[in-house]
C-alpha cells in the first residue's frame, strides 16, 4: 500500500504540467517547477492521510490531495514571476552601478 503514493503524485503532477501551459507567467519559471511542486503536494497530503489513519478507499482523501496539487499549481505562478521580475530589476541596477564605478 506503501506505493500507492504514487498514483495521488502522478494526478498532482499531470495538473501541474497543465496549469504551467494554461496559466500565464510561465517564461519566469523551471520546466519542472510546477509539476514538481504540485507531485510534492500531494504526496504530502497523502502522506499525512495515510499516517493519520484514513484509508486509501477514502474519496475525501483523494480530492483533498488533488485540491492541494490544483491549490499550488495556481499560487505559483502568480507568486514567482513577481518576485523574478523584482530579483532580475535588483540585479541589473546592481550590475550597471558596479560598471559604472
Amino acid at each position: 500500500m506503501a506505493i500507492l503514493v504514487l498514483v495521488p503524485m502522478v494526478l498532482g503532477a499531470a495538473i501541474g504540467l497543465f496549469a504551467r501551459y494554461a496559466l500565464p507567467g510561465r517564461e519566469w519559471m523551471g520546466l519542472f517547477l510546477s509539476p514538481g511542486a504540485s507531485a510534492a503536494a500531494a504526496g504530502i497530503v497523502w502522506t499525512i492521510g495515510m499516517l493519520a489513519g484514513v484509508g486509501a478507499d477514502a474519496l475525501w482523501l483523494w480530492l483533498v490531495c488533488l485540491a492541494a496539487a490544483t491549490a499550488v499549481a495556481l499560487v505559483l505562478p502568480r507568486l514567482l514571476p513577481k518576485r523574478r521580475e523584482q530579483a532580475d530589476r535588483e540585479y541589473l541596477a546592481e550590475l550597471t552601478a558596479a560598471k559604472r564605478a
